[in-house]
């Protein structure tokens, strides 16, 4: 099975592109996500262009997080060669492809500053999310372990802190303002990992996860966390693979 997957993961489609050629149009499926392995490619939003991208960096994979056709086009700039990946593979690279995974997230953590500070300069994003504050009174649940759901929260304020349970036993505590909870579920689209209790009053904005684009544009402190969050688990699969890399003495 470990053979098959590896054989899988790997299977990447590479293809040499032209000056000026289409990789992927605009409201193209999500089929798959690209690495650059030589040359530039220029990404275009509505025939205007949003950024360059150069050897080593990914794009197209948002599209597969957010469940929705390609938002942008892709063209090569100069001679391109260009490898191809399912994009559902994704969470097995993750896990067992810890350099590619390294690359896509070193390529995307460099386009969020990017495109966060055309976003700051060019668009004015006030107002920009619907955002509903809720209030929650003491042992009121937020989250259900278990439960389907795509929205997310951040925490406003609290008299005691929101209390973390899994399987009813207590796994940590959320008490600063700011920080969000529930996005991992709604961005890859799982089932909520635990519950989360409000210990006193506690105020949380709720964001559409069906509206995951528009938050990240509005909020780039949420992006930065998933990122971070993505690299916590990287590392954690880098050394679970070294372990059962290393021989046993």
């Amino acid at each position: 099975m470990a053979d098959k997957q590896k054989t899988e993961i790997s299977a990447a489609e590479v293809k040499e592109y032209q000056p000026k050629q289409i990789i992927a149009n605009e409201g193209q499926n999500n089929l798959y996500f690209y690495v650059i392995l030589k040359g530039e490619v220029e990404i275009l939003q509505n025939d205007k262009t949003i950024r360059i991208l150069k050897e080593g960096d990914v794009f197209g994979l948002e599209s597969f997080y957010l469940r929705k056709s390609y938002s942008t086009t892709s063209r090569a700039l100069s001679q391109a060669r260009i490898a191809s990946y399912p994009s559902h593979l994704i969470k097995e690279i993750i896990y067992h492809r810890p350099q590619l995974a390294e690359m896509i997230l070193n390529s995307v953590m460099s386009q969020l500053e990017q495109t966060t500070q055309v976003a700051e300069e060019n668009i004015s994003i006030e107002g920009y999310v619907d955002i509903n504050e809720q209030v929650y009174e003491d042992g009121e649940i937020i989250i259900e372990e278990g439960s389907t759901g795509v929205d997310f929260y951040r925490l406003v304020g609290t008299e005691g802190g929101l209390l973390v349970t899994k399987e009813g036993k207590e796994v940590g505590k959320i008490i600063q303002p700011g920080e969000y909870f529930g996005e991992m579920s709604s961005l890859l689209d799982q089932r909520r990992t635990a519950t989360i209790r409000s210990i006193g009053k506690s105020v949380v904005h709720v964001f559409p996860g069906d509206n995951l684009e528009s938050v990240l544009m509005s909020y780039p402190d949420l992006a930065k966390k998933i990122i971070d969050t993505l690299a916590h688990r990287l590392s954690e699969a880098s050394t679970k693979i070294a372990e059962l890399s290393t021989p046993e003495k």
